[in-house]
């Protein structure tokens, strides 16, 4: 991707009507972009930052630093697109409701997401080492499995279903192009809702001939839930261009894997 590519960009709805978004291409076309989320610009939800929070996220320490233990947001998808960008480059980051009792004011709290048998070995047998396999490990082995490489197949055959085509029926063959998805802040009728599709998937005629259809994805592996923020930024986009919800069946994942690393010695 282009460094100087936004990494966002924003779709506008009017009564249900896409006013604003991508052009056919695919490429974002010249609305603003959605600045970063950062603490205290609006509230209405209330987030406590736990200690081990702060012992994995250098960034996060700067900004209790600056607002305090409890952080301001405008909602809890703001507060989950916060953890996500602080995580990409540190420790890793998530949220949890407060339960019932809680007595202070405060809607969440901001946890490290820390397992210590992901991050180190839960067994060694001599050079072998064993790690528990988390949650985010399942649905990149399930991504990885659907967005396989040179060609998803999968997708394809879905888009040639979809679309009733067959090679054949194209003048220059069905070209199926998969993209990561980019932030997307979607407006419509209920306010602003957001979501990072896993995936774009756009079905052309041809390298470079005629769009035919445009997905965009949302990828969960085993019994992994669509949370209500996707759901709603989904339904709303929707309205106005192709979303799918894919589901990834994989039977009997592995709790654990196991893995040898090893030097190659020099030729002598």
């Amino acid at each position: 991707m282009n460094d100087e590519e936004p990494d966002t960009f924003q779709l506008r709805f009017e009564d249900g009507r896409l006013v604003k978004g991508p052009d056919p291409s695919g490429k974002p076309d010249t609305v603003p972009t959605v600045d970063p989320i950062e603490p205290g610009e609006q509230t209405g939800f209330a987030v406590e930052v736990k200690l081990g929070a702060l012992d994995v996220n250098s960034r996060l320490r700067e900004a209790v630093e600056a607002h305090g233990r409890i952080l301001d947001f405008g909602s809890r998808q703001h507060v989950e697109d916060y953890a996500h960008r602080l995580s990409a480059s540190d420790g890793s980051l998530r949220i949890q409701t407060v339960p019932g009792n809680e007595s202070e004011d405060i809607d969440a709290y901001l946890l490290a997401d820390h397992n210590p048998s992901i991050k180190e070995p839960a067994d060694v047998d001599g050079d072998t080492w064993t790690f528990d396999v988390g949650a985010n490990l399942y649905g990149a082995l399930g991504e990885a499995i659907l967005l396989e490489s040179p060609k998803p197949h999968a997708l394809v055959y879905f888009v040639q279903r979809d679309l009733g085509v067959d090679e054949g029926d194209l003048e220059w063959g069905l070209n199926v192009d998969v993209d990561p998805g980019r932030l997307l802040s979607v407006e419509g009728t209920a306010g602003e809702a957001r979501w990072t599709p896993d995936c774009v998937v756009q079905a052309r005629d041809g390298w470079d001939g005629e769009l035919l259809e445009r997905y965009y994805c949302e990828i969960k592996t085993g019994g992994a839930s669509f949370e209500r923020s996707q759901v709603e930024a989904m339904e709303t986009l929707a309205r106005d261009e192709r979303v799918l919800k894919i589901r990834v069946v994989i039977e009997d994942l592995p709790d654990q894997y196991s893995l040898r690393i090893q030097e190659v010695d020099p030729r002598e």
